[in-house]
């Protein structure tokens, strides 16, 4: 697995907005959360910036950030996972760094939550300082999922996670995808889903994304769209694809 630097990273956000301290994001299993988070951090850093990555999923521990953490140091992120005693647990344990990093000056922390409403209990307990810091808790959006298809899954989801996170969701971001199988016309159709939820539920949709394997296809796609759209690489890899490793079998770049 190798990183893209951020000049070389199609994936953009503008450096120019004031973000918060924290960004959470979370989405349902089949979202596409981490990539997403992957995604910012590379986009972070081409701003200038110094970028700490919590993974503080407790609901899926076997693709996630902590899959490829010693990579992601050597690239020169700040990584914080569990403890290692519970690192390939399912347990709800977090590193206690990420009361540090939401103190600390001069990096923007990302924290990567599990999936669905349950998920988001591990914010619960940092909910205070989150807060105090500053945050935007955004919910990555595959509208290929039964339960965020339309309006009323997602804000159903929505009301879950901030009723047991104590945190305000704040935009969403649309991933529609059938893995390698998405069309053109199943982004537009995403696009058009998640943005209609956007102005149903009154939340912002900050941008879509758009699979690696319709690249090409993004100025196209823009025109039609009712959300911008940056194009995303893939750095998570499923046990059978090429380019698949595991951090505990060496976690090869």
């Amino acid at each position: 697995m190798n990183l893209l630097p951020g000049e070389n990273n199609p994936f953009r956000i503008n450096c120019q907005r004031p973000w918060p301290k924290a960004i959470a994001v979370t989405g349902a299993l089949g979202s596409g959360k981490t990539e997403c988070v992957l995604n910012m951090a590379i986009a972070f850093r081409s701003c200038g910036e110094e970028v700490t990555i919590a993974d503080v999923d407790i609901i899926n521990p076997y693709f996630c950030i902590r899959q490829i953490a010693e990579t992601l140091r050597s690239e020169g992120f700040r990584i914080l996972t569990p403890p290692e005693s519970a690192r390939w647990s399912d347990m709800p344990v977090i590193s206690p760094g990420v009361a540090w990093a939401l103190r600390s000056e001069g990096s923007r922390l990302i924290l990567d939550a599990g999936g669905d409403a349950i998920g988001v209990r591990a914010l619960k307990q940092f909910a205070g300082q989150i807060v105090e810091a500053g945050y935007l808790l955004i919910l990555v959006v595959n509208p290929f999922r039964p339960q965020t298809r339309d309006s009323g899954g997602i804000g159903d989801m929505i009301r879950n996670m901030e009723s047991i996170s104590g945190l305000k969701v704040g935009a969403l971001l649309a991933n529609p995808h059938l893995m390698d199988e998405t069309t053109g016309d199943d982004l537009l159709w995403g696009y058009r889903q998640v943005f209609q939820a956007g102005a149903d539920l009154g939340i912002e949709v900050l941008f879509g994304t758009v699979p690696p394997h319709l690249a090409d296809e993004t100025d196209a796609l823009r025109k039609k769209s009712p959300i911008e759209l940056w194009p995303m690489v893939r750095h998570m890899m499923l046990p059978w694809e090429a380019g698949y490793m595991w951090t505990q079998a060496g976690d090869r770049s």
